[in-house]
This record gives structure tokens, C-alpha cells and sequence, in this order.
């Protein structure tokens, strides 16, 4: 991993020193490609979702969301993504917010350029060795992979008991969790070459701590056997984790596919064609589950523009709020919206939004805050602003043409 180039956005309200930090920053030489800049929170977020950076610089005071708020809904849009907070508020309150959000770095201003670029190299040494931590090292690879391989061929569940089973994977350093729901993901690397087996290491890696795993490398696919216990963490989130590790770190696009829940070991093998399946039909990278389609949309895609459709007005209507009510991560449902609706969900909520508003104005009656409240905005000014950023013009000028 080294030399390599991370991608960052940088977010600051102060329009001049965004833009002398985007202009004067020598980039390449700090080890980043510049991929965005946005003047507040909520057009962070929208950019996040869009560009997907490595790393966010970002002013903690900020409109419409605060630094630390940001910086937790960026993690929820992408794991693996890191925050830097650039502000002149030199309190311990501030210093112990940013150290409760996770954040890789705490930069005061006022702040040379010279200063921050030195700053930026630190933080890039950070991410290397992050990522550096998760490289596949060659090493003895044990029973553990030949054992999960089996597993996946048809015949091995009829041929022995639940328990035999069982206790191959104990055998092979396998802990079991009682009761325990078992999960099988197949990752295929795309590009050419096969995987070294020290590959599936990265998946193992990734998931320790998290769940009881075991992965073997076959080919150009990662596949991985989870066994969670009741009550365990987001699965969602760590599949996200996972898709961004495996990308990141092996230098290849991958399509992850996931079986169903099940019980039994002895239905490995059929959970091992259900993912395989799920990433042989899918059209992109990503994270794919076998799932219904009509009409070209998805199930879930469906389910979320219909709750847009209905509930639009809701003020704390969000990406993360629809994918806990429909129980899958917001990154997930971030994709399968891109890939089935056509655009993320944050635009096609702006979009429905901007639409009812414009249909409101035109018809008259009501006083701008009203529709905007109507439209899910308790704030009139950022109103305005996404409005005009819609449209061009202001909603005063609209209602009067």
C-alpha cells in the first residue's frame, strides 16, 4: 500500500479559505487527489454519497449539520472513511467531541498551507498503516480453508451428521457461537489472476471481532463462512466494511454475494450456490442478494421511493432513517437506489420535494415558509438555497412567474 493515493473531500463554510485550501494544498505531494469541496454539511453528505472519498476535511462548525453530526452519518455512508477536523475553536469540549467521533486528526486555525500539508502527510501515514494492518501476509493457512471448501461441495451435508460437522470446524480453530445463524458470502475479484490463498486473510481480518469467520481464496472468489451469534452486531455494516476493505486493499473492483440466513452447517453447499448466484447475475460491483425484480426495480428500491412518494414532507426523512425501517445499511440501500432508481436517494428525496414545492408556488395561497415547512424544510433559508440550487431561481421568483 504505499504510495498510495487516498481521496479526499474538504467542507468549509468560509468561502475563501475552501478555496485557498482546494487551490494552494499540494495535493499529490501530501498524498491525496482532490475529489470535492461543499460550503455545508448537508451537500458533504450528497458528495460522500456520490464520490465516496477516502478521507473528509472538515470545519466542525458547520451550516445545516455540525462537524461531529457529519462525521457520523459520513461513517454510516461509508465505514471505511476517515475525518479530519479543521477548526478554530481551541477548547477541550471541542478536542473531546472530535475524539468521541472517531476523527483521525484535530487541526486548529489559523493553519499555513505549508502546515496543513505537512498535517495531510501525517494523516496519509495514518490511513497507510490502517490499511497496511489488513495486507494478506503469506503464512500457513491450516485445515480451516480446506475444511470450508468441502463444505461447499454437494453431498458432504447428507454424508455427515449436524454435529460431525460441527466439530470439523472446532477442530480447524472455527468458534461456533450457540445458538448460532450462519451467513455465506461469496466475494469475486474482478481483473485477471488468480487470488493467493493468503488473499482470504483480508476478509478474515476485517470481520475478527465482529463475528466467528473462516475464508478460503478459490480462483478469482473469496468466500467466507460467518457464524453469528443472537443479538450480534449490524450485518449490513460489516458488509459494507468489508466490500470497502476488499477493494482497497486487493486493488480490484468485487461483487459480493450473500446467501440467506440458515442453521445448519449442512446447508453450506446450498447457501454457497445462492451467493454464488447472487454475484454471478449482478451487473457491477457491490453487495447483491437474490431478490425479487419487476419491471427493471428492485423490491427494495421500490419500497424506499414509495415511502419518498408518501412521506416527503417528514422533516427527518433520511437515508438512514428509511434503511432502518426497511433493516438494511444505508450503503446498501444507497446502491441498490443508484442501481435500480437510477440516482442516490438523498437527489430523488430533493427531487420530490422540489417538485411538490414548485406545484405549491405556482398554485398560490401559501407564504413561502409554509411550503417549505410542507416540504419537509424547518428551515427557510436552507429552503431557499436547495431551491434555487434546483431550479435556478428563487422560490419568491418562481411564485411570480
Amino acid at each position: 500500500m504505499s504510495g498510495q493515493i487516498f481521496s479526499i473531500v474538504v467542507a468549509d463554510d468560509e468561502q475563501e479559505l475552501l478555496e485557498a485550501v482546494c487551490s494552494m494544498v499540494d495535493w499529490e505531494a501530501a498524498g491525496f487527489r482532490l475529489a470535492g469541496s461543499a460550503g455545508n454539511g448537508l451537500d458533504v453528505l450528497e458528495l460522500v454519497e456520490q464520490v465516496q472519498p477516502d478521507l473528509l476535511l472538515t470545519d466542525i462548525q458547520m451550516p445545516f449539520i455540525t462537524g461531529t453530526e457529519l462525521a457520523r452519518q459520513v461513517k454510516e455512508l461509508q465505514p471505511l472513511i476517515q475525518v479530519a477536523f479543521l477548526s478554530g475553536y481551541d477548547d477541550f469540549a471541542y478536542a473531546q467531541s472530535a475524539i468521541d467521533s472517531q476523527v483521525i486528526s484535530y487541526l486548529l486555525k489559523p493553519i499555513s498551507m505549508e502546515e496543513l500539508t505537512e498535517a495531510l502527510r501525517v494523516i496519509h501515514r495514518k490511513m497507510e498503516e490502517k490499511y497496511t494492518a489488513l495486507m494478506p501476509k503469506e503464512e500457513k493457512a491450516g485445515n480451516l480453508p480446506l475444511a470450508l471448501s468441502c463444505l461447499t461441495l454437494e453431498g458432504l451435508g447428507t454424508q455427515y451428521t449436524e454435529e460431525e460437522l460441527r466439530r470439523l470446524l472446532r477442530d480447524c480453530g472455527m468458534e461456533l457461537p450457540e445458538p448460532a445463524s450462519f451467513r455465506l458470502l461469496t466475494a469475486c475479484m474482478e481483473g485477471r489472476g488468480m487470488l493467493p490463498q493468503s488473499a482470504a486473510q483480508v476478509a478474515d481480518r476485517c470481520l475478527q471481532g465482529k463475528c466467528s469467520c473462516g475464508s478460503y481464496a478459490a480462483g478469482d472468489r473469496i468466500t467466507s463462512l460467518l457464524a453469528l451469534e443472537e443479538g450480534a452486531g449490524d450485518f449490513d455494516s460489516m458488509l459494507d466494511e468489508l466490500y470497502y476493505v476488499l477493494r482497497k486493499v486487493l486493488g480490484r473492483e468485487c461483487r459480493i454475494g450473500v446467501s440467506a440466513p440458515y442453521a445448519e452447517v449442512g446447508k453450506t453447499a446450498a447457501a454457497f450456490r445462492e451467493a454464488a448466484e447472487a454475484s454471478r447475475t449482478a451487473d457491477g460491483p457491490g453487495i447483491f442478494r437474490i431478490e425479487e425484480n419487476r419491471g427493471g426495480i428492485s423490491a427494495l428500491a421500490e419500497q424506499a421511493l414509495r415511502i419518498i412518494r408518501k412521506r416527503y414532507m417528514d422533516e427527518n426523512l433520511s437515508l438512514l432513517s428509511v434503511s432502518e425501517e426497511l433493516h438494511v445499511s444505508p450503503n446498501y440501500l444507497s446502491a441498490n437506489m443508484k442501481k435500480y432508481a437510477g440516482d442516490t436517494f438523498l437527489n430523488l428525496l430533493i427531487r420530490q420535494r422540489m417538485e411538490a414545492a414548485s406545484a405549491m408556488l405556482q398554485a398560490g395561497g401559501m407564504k413561502i415558509g409554509e411550503v417549505a415547512r410542507r416540504c419537509g424544510y424547518t428551515d427557510q433559508h436552507y429552503f431557499s438555497f436547495c431551491f434555487k440550487k434546483y431550479y435556478g431561481v428563487s422560490p419568491a421568483r418562481m411564485r411570480r412567474s
